[in-house]
């Protein structure tokens, strides 16, 4: 175990780590540019910004980015993303296990992990719900921003769709910062996206699924 401590494995190629980050950036300047035009309440992040009409710019800007870097890295590496969506599609009854018995790991009681893929059944579903978010948050403001191309029907449900896919998303990329930062169980996996690499013993004591297949079982 202590060699095996040492040992690191290969989890998050360039092309993700690239996208991850691409769409961290690109999610956090457009979540605070958006709330500064969003509510009365929130003007004081106008200044930040430079006030609303440039922090009106900067939104749509970021927004071309924030489409235009997942596509990129999915021509890049078309073969990583269809793994990535065949694993999180994959839910399977050890992954159900897994989320009813995250609560405890999530207060530090000590648990039994049952076996899990490269994704955990918990980051399967923020996959999901955040893709989803996501996808809807740039559709809405792509209709919102070129209304004229739209019926007015589409515009309508263009505003409420995008406040809520923001208010969706911004509760996952919390919960998702946390634990992959912060909480003592899962942190590891941050430097999954910093170096692409983690720790070969957390691995297969969080992934078992996954590090069996990626190292043969050695």
């Amino acid at each position: 175990m202590a060699t095996r401590v040492k040992e690191r494995v290969l989890r998050f190629s360039a092309s993700a780590r690239i996208a991850h980050w691409g769409h961290t950036v690109t999610f956090l300047v457009l979540l605070f540019t958006g709330l500064a035009l969003f509510s009365p309440s929130l003007s004081f992040l106008a200044p930040v910004f430079g006030g609303y009409s440039t922090a009106g710019k900067i939104h749509r800007i970021m927004a071309v980015f924030y489409t235009a870097i997942p596509l990129v890295c999915l021509i890049a590496n078309p073969k990583g993303f269809i793994e990535w969506w065949k694993d999180v599609f994959n839910f399977t009854k050890d992954d159900l296990k897994f989320v009813m018995i995250f609560p405890l790991e999530f207060f530090g009681f000590p648990v039994e992990i049952p076996p899990q893929s490269k994704f955990n059944g918990g980051e399967k579903m923020n996959s999901v719900v955040t893709t989803t978010s996501c996808v809807l948050l740039a559709i809405s403001g792509y209709i919102m921003w070129f209304p004229q191309a739209f019926p007015v029907w589409l515009i309508r449900a263009a505003y409420p769709t995008h406040d809520i896919c923001m208010i969706l998303a911004t509760t996952m990329v919390c919960m998702h910062a946390y634990l992959g930062s912060l909480h003592p169980g899962s942190r590891e996996s941050l430097q999954g996206m910093l170096r692409g690499t983690v720790r070969a013993d957390w691995a297969a004591h969080h992934h078992a699924k996954w590090y069996q297949k990626v190292t043969g079982g050695k």
